[in-house]
């Protein structure tokens, strides 16, 4: 069964947006495009931002005559709050969501309550703990109210939102499946920051970013991670901000295999967006915009 989707990366300066056709057999990529980000530009949702970014979507969608009716959103994390919280297992739901809330306060006083949105994942464990590490990802309900406002304009529905990292930890499961056996650091490169996850046999069990003032430090990160981590197989890295220079110099500073990841490796892609902009010359750009396209909860 063929179901078409509007796969969305937002952050602060950036957006990119693609159409990808799902089918039981194989995802295709019909459409690709980004521009400046306007979204974020101004408080409420109703602002000459909003407008501008509704004025490249639409356009964007019927220059490329696709129809559309939901939409995927994969937020940058700079846009995010995560947190990771110990949590004895048997917490309840309530005792999470009140500790989280308190985090909430603690990061942002003053802010009023349910301004944010949160959802949670327990990681997976490392050991024989008694305790789940709990991760909490919120947003704040003014940025979620605003995407419905924009894609309403546009009689889209939204369907998911995410972090744009775990977006391409989506796309590295789907197009790399031989990982699910493996133990791998998922590394996303942006300005002066990478987002670090570490995945055994296709299981989240840490999260963290680290501030890189340079593309030197960034390099330096990786390259301590691949050298105290113990037991990694591979490092896969992703971004906006990767690219052919930084990623050799990675590669020639770790000690284990370094991969760039390519979420197009098992998506088909339309003569007409290889003709018009081919996104295999850089395709570790698209890996949040893919994965939550294709990503069906």
């Amino acid at each position: 069964m063929k179901n078409t989707v509007l796969g969305l990366y937002l952050s602060e300066k950036t957006a990119q947006a693609l159409v990808v056709e799902r089918n039981t057999s194989r995802n295709t990529l019909l459409a690709l495009h980004e521009w400046d980000n306007t979204l974020f530009n101004y408080a409420g949702d109703d602002t000459p931002g909003v407008d501008e970014f509704v004025d490249h979507l639409s356009h964007f969608i019927s220059r490329n005559t696709v129809r559309v009716e939901q939409a995927s959103v994969a937020l940058d994390t700079s846009l995010l709050f995560i947190n990771t919280i110990p949590f004895e297992s048997t917490a309840t739901r309530e005792k999470i969501y009140e500790q989280i809330e308190w985090e909430l306060n603690e990061y942002f006083p003053g802010s009023p309550r349910n301004a944010f949105i949160t959802d949670t994942h327990v990681l997976a464990r490392r050991d024989a703990s008694s305790y789940d590490n709990v991760i909490a990802v919120s947003v704040r309900r003014d940025v979620v109210q605003k995407l419905h406002r924009a894609l309403g304009k546009l009689k889209l529905r939204l369907d998911i939102v995410d972090a744009d990292h775990f977006s391409a930890d989506t796309a590295r499961r789907i197009n790399y499946p031989d990982t699910a056996t493996k133990y791998i650091a998922l590394v996303g490169i942006k300005d002066e920051r990478i987002d670090v996850s570490l995945v055994r046999y296709n299981e989240v069990e840490s999260y963290s970013y680290y501030t890189a003032s340079s593309r030197e430090k960034i390099v330096e990160q990786i390259s301590t991670l691949s050298k105290t981590t113990n037991g990694l197989f591979s490092i896969t890295v992703f971004g906006m901000n990767l690219d052919k220079e930084i990623l050799t110099n990675i590669r020639n500073s770790s000690t284990v295999l370094v991969e760039a990841l390519n979420p197009f490796r098992n998506v088909d892609i339309a003569s007409s967006v290889r003709f018009a902009n081919d996104p295999t010359t850089n395709p570790f750009r698209y890996a949040a915009a893919i994965g939550v396209a294709l990503r069906q909860d």
